[in-house]
C-alpha cells in the first residue's frame, strides 16, 4: 500500500484500527448465518471483550489482517455449495491472500476448518475444505524454505523466550472466561451445527498448542499466538445463548429455575460489560507507539534530503535479546519511510569485514542472517564493493548510543542523530572492537550495565558482589574471518578487589591483577592463535582469597579489541 502512495503514518495509524472494529462485524455475520440473532448478538457483545482485538491493533498487524481476511473467507465458504460459485472462489481467494499475510496464524485456523469439516453437519461439500487448504500450500511453501533458512541462520533452533505463566493466560482469557468455558463444554457435548463444531475445535486446538509451551520452549512463539486466538467472543456468545435457553426448561425437583431466568440474564450482560473495561485496561500496556518522534523524524530528514547512487546499508544494534525483534521493526520503517534499502544487525567492525556480527541469542542470529543474505544477494562481498554503498547509523536505532569513540571516529554526522560512513576511514578499519555491555553472550552473577564516564563504550560492564559466591564470570564471542595470531586487549577500570582470569575456547591466556590506581586500564594479550569461525572469551572472578580487599567479587568492564598480530 505504501508502494501504491498511500502515507505509510496513516497507514500505521488507520487500517489497523479499521481492521479491529470489522471484527464485531465479520463474527456477527458469521454467528448469524449459523446460529441465529440471540447468539449472533450476544457474540458481537462479547468482542470488544476479547484481549485479540486490541493486542492485534497494538503491534502484530500481519496476525490482525490474516485474521479478518480469513472470517471473510469463512463467511463466504461456509455459505458455498460448489467449488464453481463465485462466493466460493471470493472466499479461496482471500484465504490465499490471508495465508501470504501471515502464514502460522493461517494454517491453525485452517486445521480448524479441516478437523471441522470432518462431521455430517459441514455447511459445505468437503471438497470445498480441501480447496481451502490447497490455496494455502504457495504460501507454505514459501513459508518452510523460510523455515529451514532460519534454523541454518541459528543452528538449528527456533528463537524460544520463557514460556508464560498462569496469571498471563488470565490475562488474555479474562471477565469472559466462565461462558467461555459453558460454551467449550456446551459446543463440545452437544453440537447442533457446524459452527458449534468449529468453534469447540478453535478453542481445544488454542488450549493445546499453548499448553504445548511447558512440553518444549521451541512452541512458545506458535502457543503465545495461540492462546492469544482463542476464540472467546465465539464460546462466550454461544455459551451465553444456551444458558439462557435451557435455564427455564430444565426440570429440577423443588426447584423453581424458571425465577433464575433474569438473575441469570443479568449476570451475562454484567460478564459481558464488565469484560470491556477490564480487557481494554489490560491490553493498555500494548496500545503504544514503537517509534519515537525522533526516530521518525530522522527516517524522514534522510528520505527527504539524501540520494543514493548505490542501495544504502543501515546499521541496526542492541543487546542480543532485544537486537531481533527491533532490528526487524526499524528495517520496515526503513522500507516505508525511506524506501529500498539494505540492513545491517550488529557492529561496524564485522560489517567492515562483510561478516555477521556473532550474536549469541537465537532471534538475533536468525535476524542477522536474514540481512547478511540480501546483502551478499545485492553483489556485495568484500570490503571494496560495500564501501561503494552509503553505511547509515541512525542514532536511536543503535546501541550503545550515543556513539562509542572508536565508532564515531568511522563515520560523519550529517544531521542531529544521523550518521554516514566515512569510506576512506572504513577502508583502514581492520580491528574488531566489542563494548562488553552490549555483546556479552552469558554470565552468572549479578552482572549489569552501568553508564560510566570514563568508558568509551558509554557503558561499564560490571558486577559487585562482597559474598564471593563461585563461578561470577561472563562470556563473549568472537568473531574471525582469517586464522592467525592476535592480540587482544581488555579495557577496564583499575580498583582493588579478587583478579580477573581471562580464558579463550576454555584454555587460559592471563590474569588481569588489579593495583588499585583508580583509573580506566588496558591490557593486552599477545600471540593469541585463532582459527576461522566463533570462538568465545571467558572472564572469571578469581575466587582465592584476594590481598587487598576480602572477599570482594568485583569487575567494571569497558570494551574488548582484537588485533591481528
Amino acid at each position: 500500500m505504501v508502494w501504491i502512495g498511500v502515507p505509510s503514518t496513516s497507514l500505521e495509524v488507520i487500517l489497523p484500527v479499521i481492521l479491529a472494529a470489522s471484527i464485531p462485524y465479520l463474527l456477527s455475520r458469521l454467528v448469524l448465518a449459523h446460529l441465529g440473532t440471540r447468539t449472533a448478538i450476544l457474540a458481537t457483545l462479547a468482542t470488544p471483550g476479547w484481549y485479540a482485538v486490541y493486542r492485534l491493533q497494538a503491534d502484530l498487524h500481519a496476525n490482525l489482517l490474516a485474521l479478518t481476511l480469513f472470517l471473510c473467507a469463512l463467511i463466504l465458504l461456509s455459505k458455498a455449495k460448489s467449488l464453481r460459485e463465485p462466493r466460493c472462489l471470493y472466499g479461496l481467494g482471500l484465504l490465499g491472500l490471508a495465508s501470504f499475510t501471515h502464514i502460522e496464524s493461517t494454517i491453525f485456523l485452517l486445521f480448524v476448518i479441516l478437523a471441522s469439516s470432518l462431521t455430517s453437519l459441514r455447511p459445505y461439500p468437503l471438497k470445498i475444505a480441501l480447496a481451502a487448504a490447497s490455496a494455502t500450500v504457495p504460501a507454505a511453501v514459501f513459508y518452510a524454505v523460510h523455515l529451514v533458512q532460519l534454523l541454518g541462520f541459528s543452528g538449528g533452533s527456533l528463537d524460544v523466550t520463557s514460556s508464560q505463566t498462569f496469571e498471563t493466560w488470565l490475562i488474555i482469557l479474562g471477565p469472559l472466561l466462565p461462558l467461555m468455558i459453558v460454551g467449550l463444554v456446551w459446543c463440545s457435548l452437544r453440537p447442533r451445527s457446524w459452527l458449534e463444531i468449529f468453534a469447540a475445535v478453535w478453542g481445544f486446538t488454542s488450549v493445546i498448542l499453548g499448553i504445548s509451551q511447558y512440553v518444549s520452549l521451541q512452541t512458545v512463539i506458535f502457543s503465545q499466538r495461540g492462546i492469544l486466538l482463542m476464540p472467546g467472543p465465539l464460546l462466550a456468545g454461544i455459551g451465553a445463548a444456551r444458558v439462557g435457553q435451557i435455564l427455564p426448561r430444565l426440570n429440577v425437583p423443588h426447584v423453581r429455575l424458571q425465577n433464575a431466568r433474569i438473575p441469570t440474564i443479568v449476570v451475562i450482560f454484567t460478564i459481558l460489560t464488565l469484560s470491556w473495561p477490564v480487557t481494554w485496561a489490560t491490553a493498555v500496556p500494548n496500545e503504544k507507539i514503537f517509534l519515537t518522534s525522533t526516530e521518525y523524524q530522522q527516517l524522514k530528514w534522510v528520505s527527504a534530503n539524501l540520494r543514493f547512487s548505490n542501495t544504502p546499508i543501515f546499521m541496526f544494534n542492541d543487546l542480543n535479546e532485544f537486537a531481533s525483534g527491533l532490528a526487524q521493526l526499524y528495517d520496515n520503517w526503513a522500507a516505508a519511510i525511506v524506501g529500498h534499502h539494505l540492513s545491517y544487525l550488529g557492529l561496524i567492525d564485522y560489517l567492515a569485514q562483510v561478516q555477521q556480527t556473532p550474536f549469541s541469542d537465537t532471534g538475533a542470529r536468525e535476524v542477522s542472517g536474514e540481512f547478511m543474505q540480501k546483502i551478499s544477494a545485492a553483489g556485495i562481498t568484500n570490503k571494496t564493493t560495500l564501501l561503494q554503498h552509503p553505511i547509515i547509523i541512525m542514532g536511536e536505532f543503535y546501541r550503545p548510543y550515543p556513539l562509542p569513540n572508536y565508532t564515531q571516529a568511522l563515520f560523519t554526522q550529517i544531521s542531529p542523530g544521523v550518521f554516514l560512513g566515512n569510506a576512506s576511514r572504513l577502508e583502514t578499519l581492520s580491528n574488531v572492537t566489542l563494548p562488553l555491555y552490549i555483546t556479552f553472550a552469558t554470565h552468572s552473577g549479578p552482572w549489569y550495565g552501568t553508564e560510566r564516564s570514563w568508558t568509551r563504550s558509554i557503558n561499564a560492564y560490571e558486577v559487585y558482589d562482597d559474598s564471593v559466591p563461585m563461578n561470577i564470570e561472563a562470556s563473549f564471542e568472537l568473531g574471525i574471518q582469517s586464522s592467525g595470531t592476535y592480540t587482544m586487549g581488555l579495557r577496564y577500570w583499575d580498583g582493588s578487589a579478587n583478579n580477573l582470569n581471562i580464558s579463550v575456547d576454555g584454555k587460559n591466556i592471563g590474569t588481569i591483577v588489579y593495583y588499585d590506581t583508580n583509573r580506566p586500564v588496558i591490557d593486552n594479550f599477545a600471540g593469541i592463535g585463532f582459527s576461522q569461525g566463533i570462538h568465545t572469551v571467558k572472564i572469571a572472578i578469581n575466587d582465592a582469597p584476594p590481598i587487598l580487599r576480602g572477599g570482594l567479587a568485583y569487575a567494571s568492564l569497558d570494551y574488548l579489541v582484537l588485533i591481528r598480530s
